[in-house]
């Protein structure tokens, strides 16, 4: 069981950089944040991403597992009816999405790209554009989804709602 332990906490530091057993224990207690991408463009992306944060004083942001299938569904709809736009075809928000799906929220951003098939080359575009780089470099988000579906990416950013106490 202690090696066990010792394993999630390495794990957990090595991959967040900074940080803390607070971080851990969410991850444990909370699934919907217990996993990463699972396309190996999408890690590589969140990896460079994430390095980038640190590199400028910033906490690496943290996977939300129902945020990622929101930004995934948008790059889908998007794909499928071959259009580009922050407003889904329905007419609907990712900020909708997030609300139907009970993800609550103080603050929340999306980035979208549409060309770059690699992780490296996404980042690159979204850095070179200062709103896009805004929402990566914003220490207010720390939590996060990406959604690659063919050529089109979504990157939705979260700071969730602070917990009322009953």
């Amino acid at each position: 069981m202690k090696l066990t332990v010792l394993a999630v906490l390495l794990l957990a530091f090595g991959e967040i950089g900074s940080a803390t057993p607070l971080h851990v224990a969410s991850h444990i207690r909370d699934p919907a944040r217990a996993t990463g991408p699972n396309d190996p463009e999408v890690a590589a992306f969140v990896k460079l991403m994430n390095a980038h944060r640190v590199s400028r004083g910033l906490p690496a942001l943290v996977w939300d597992r129902r945020v990622a299938v929101i930004a995934e569904a948008h790059s889908r709809d998007m794909f499928r009816r071959h259009y580009f736009s922050h407003t889904w075809s329905d007419g609907h928000s990712t900020w909708d999405r997030l609300a139907a799906r009970g993800v609550s929220y103080s603050q929340a951003g999306e980035n979208i790209a549409w060309g770059q098939s690699t992780g490296r080359a996404v980042l690159k575009s979204w850095l070179d554009s200062p709103g896009h780089r805004r929402n990566i470099e914003n220490g207010s988000y720390t939590y996060h989804g990406v959604g690659k579906v063919g050529v089109y990416w979504t990157h939705v950013f979260i700071r969730p709602a602070a917990r009322k106490n009953p």
